[in-house]
């Protein structure tokens, strides 16, 4: 029987109380969904590894090792491409680790005469730096305050003449020609231009706009395989060696760490975004100026990401010669710049099984404000009896910050997927992190924890495989 169905006020209301009541409970839920969906953007991004195949079973992490952390408080904890880095002759504190060697020379100095190179001055300071586990770099000045650093066979060419820009093609050519491919050589400076090489005109003489532009391209061109550090004076130049496309992209190089001014740097840093960010992608280089107020030097160290805190050739003070209190915020200093990063946990299954895929849950915290810079292979390990029985590499890339703000104490999780091979006997084995450079110049990444081994591995838990 068809009935006619009368809507009625009442039933009117009532409908459109039931499609509101519906339409609410849509938007609560698509709210939910979006603030379920931000969260998941905040955790880290789970990638498959190569050793996983689709529809296979994965053995899940269910045992977590939480390795003990190294204090801030105790001895500084010695890397590469961070801390502190003296190139003048007074002391630093007893017993510290430096980091990367550098030098800066005249002209003159590498080219005594016309096309005649001092490798052998080069050669020299890579040996020492290569001997402590380090790389070397280097400036080239052509002027200093207290006079000139040119060959005599350029003495009165000025920075745009075409002979300057000819001889200094032909030096850097030299120089890249034999260094370029040398994994020993590490951070250079942008060479070749202002008062001790610093692209500032504080002695003398300009070079146009034009040609700044060809100095730099010719020791980028030069070195296709070296990181440079650029100064601040010319913001054109500064940001045209900052934003060149290259493996390895250019930082900044910054004087007088704890001064005001930061030696013009800091209005350069505040006023230029390019200038201000590139620590996510390259280091920043500070140096000293003669009697720095150290609590600033923390702060902009912290501020600006700083990885490499330079003494400024001579422009400390012995340590000794510090009182209690500086003495303590120097070392302040040298601690807080760059990274320190800390193993606070390692998940794995308890039972692994050969040709089965397992998870592995690391968890780190950098407590410091920059990246490390360097593409160091994280390894996860197996040890018995303290030799390698199998090992494979992390996902986790520990040149990007754990953050855009990266303030300090920035945590990250990274998830890993791994393959046992077939044939790896049964029995008990040593979970192990082992975090070695590539390019076989430094050693293992020392991390802030203890236990150590004498091969630079950390070795947290046992595992078996049945």
């Amino acid at each position: 029987m068809k009935r006619n169905v009368v809507f009625t006020r009442t039933l009117l209301l009532s409908v459109l109380g039931l499609v509101t009541l519906i339409l609410a409970g849509g938007i609560i839920v698509l709210a939910n969904n979006l603030n379920h969906r931000s969260i998941i953007k905040a955790t880290p991004t789970v990638q498959k590894s190569n050793h996983q195949e689709a529809d296979q079973p994965v053995l899940q992490a269910d045992t977590t090792f939480t390795p003990p952390i190294i204090s801030p408080s105790d001895a500084e904890i010695g890397n590469p491409m961070r801390g502190a880095q003296y190139y003048g002759d007074e002391a630093p504190p007893p017993h510290w680790p430096l980091t990367d060697r550098y030098k800066r020379w005249c002209w003159s100095k590498l080219e005594p005469l016309e096309g005649q190179y001092n490798f052998a001055l080069i050669d020299a300071e890579i040996a020492k730096a290569k001997a402590a586990g380090y790389t070397f770099g280097w400036r080239i000045m052509p002027v200093t305050p207290e006079g000139g650093c040119l060959p005599d066979y350029l003495n009165g060419v000025n920075y745009d003449d075409p002979l300057y820009l000819t001889r200094a093609q032909a030096l850097i050519t030299a120089l890249g020609q034999r260094y370029d491919s040398n994994p020993a050589v590490g951070l250079l400076d942008m060479s070749l231009y202002g008062c001790w090489g610093e692209w500032n005109e504080s002695c003398g003489g300009t070079m146009s706009v034009i040609n700044r532009q060809k100095l730099i391209d010719m020791q980028f061109q030069a070195f296709p395989h070296k990181r440079f550090l650029m100064l601040t004076d010319h913001r054109d130049s500064l940001d045209y060696a900052l934003n060149y496309q290259r493996p390895l992209r250019t930082g900044v190089r910054i004087d007088c760490l704890g001064t005001n001014m930061l030696g013009g740097a800091r209005s350069k840093l505040e006023n230029d975004s390019t200038a201000l960010n590139q620590w996510k992608i390259a280091p920043m280089y500070f140096e000293y100026c003669n009697g720095p107020n150290f609590s600033l030097a923390l702060q902009d160290i912290k501020k600006y990401h700083a990885s490499l805190i330079g003494d400024g050739d001579n422009n400390l003070q012995a340590f000794g010669d510090y009182s209690q209190s500086d003495q303590d915020i120097l070392m302040r200093n040298f601690k807080a710049s760059g990274y320190r990063f800390e193993l606070n946990s390692l998940s794995v299954p308890h039972q692994l099984r050969t040709g089965v895929s397992f998870g592995v849950t690391s968890q780190w915290t950098n407590v410091n404000t920059a990246p490390a810079y360097l593409p160091w292979n994280v390894l996860i390990q197996l040890r018995t009896g303290g030799t390698i029985t199998w090992q494979d590499k992390s996902q986790l890339d520990l040149q990007q910050p754990f953050s855009d703000a990266s303030q300090g104490n920035d945590t990250h999780i990274t998830i890993d997927t791994f393959k046992l091979p077939e044939g790896i006997a049964h029995g008990n084995y040593q979970a192990c992190v082992q975090i070695v450079d590539p390019n076989h110049v430094y050693a293992p990444l020392a991390l802030a924890n203890t236990g150590r081994q004498s091969d630079g591995s950390y070795c947290v838990g046992s595992v078996s495989i049945q």
